[in-house]
């Protein structure tokens, strides 16, 4: 049952890493390119574990960002964590504090998107399944940045081969599957829209309010269905004698 769980953890997450590969790799190119060498960029990957965050942070290095600025951006695009940690808590209540620790280390888009549903089942080898699709991407992300850094750097102007596209198609993978209400469509589009719209603004900033845009309207339409629903559970019933002359 264990071998199962950890075979079924790995295939599961298999198809994102393929995906996550090549945004990896250029990852590790750009910030050799960026004055990295290739060992900090391999350390700088292992720790963060953010494509998304660490392609922001070069692009805002490049246009003279402040490292306060970076900071407050990155940590804009990366609270999306803390929901997919709220969302594992009941889940992973009984754990130890250090394996929640080392479950929230690697709880990238891709291992949310592969075993949420493993862990809202709770079934018995629930972690094991957890662990092994975290730590194949982490093997799997870690050693693309390598790659880029040792081998990428090489290759002029890498990041006009379009491999970053990479990071857009598996963000559409792990999106779309989980837009299943109203207010995850909601969320969604105006995101989406706001980010086109905005995308003007300097050192990426567009990002940053397209979110908080997205999770505002996403929250609004959710708090606005719960309204109703508490409504429409305290209602007055009917009188039986009302009821029955209506009848």
């Amino acid at each position: 049952m264990s071998n199962k769980a950890i075979l079924r953890g790995m295939s599961a997450i298999t198809p994102l890493c393929i995906g996550d590969f090549p945004f990896s790799f250029i990852v590790g190119a750009l910030s050799v390119s960026a004055g990295m060498s290739i060992w900090q960029s391999t350390v700088w990957s292992t720790i963060v574990i953010a494509g998304s965050a660490q392609m922001l942070a070069l692009n805002m290095l490049k246009t003279g960002a402040s490292i306060g600025v970076i900071i407050f951006t990155t940590l804009i695009i990366n609270l999306r964590h803390v929901l997919y940690s709220a969302s594992l808590s009941r889940q992973v209540r009984e754990a130890s504090f250090f394996k929640k620790c080392f479950m929230a280390y690697a709880l990238t888009d891709e291992v949310y998107a592969t075993t949420i549903k493993e862990m809202e089942q709770n079934k018995k080898d629930k972690y094991l399944f957890y662990f092994s699709a975290m730590l194949t991407f982490w093997v799997v992300w870690v050693f693309a940045d390598f790659l880029g850094a040792l081998v990428g750097a090489s290759f002029p102007n890498i990041e006009k081969y379009g491999l970053d596209f990479a990071m857009v198609a598996a963000f559409i993978a792990i999106v779309v599957p989980q837009i299943k209400s109203q207010a995850c469509t909601v969320a969604a589009v105006v995101a989406a829209v706001s980010g086109v719209l905005l995308v003007v603004l300097p050192y990426s900033l567009g990002i940053v309010i397209a979110s908080i845009l997205g999770v505002l309207a996403g929250l609004s339409v959710d708090l606005a269905e719960e309204r109703r629903a508490a409504r429409a559970n305290t209602a007055p019933a009917l009188p039986l004698e009302g009821a029955l002359e209506n009848e």
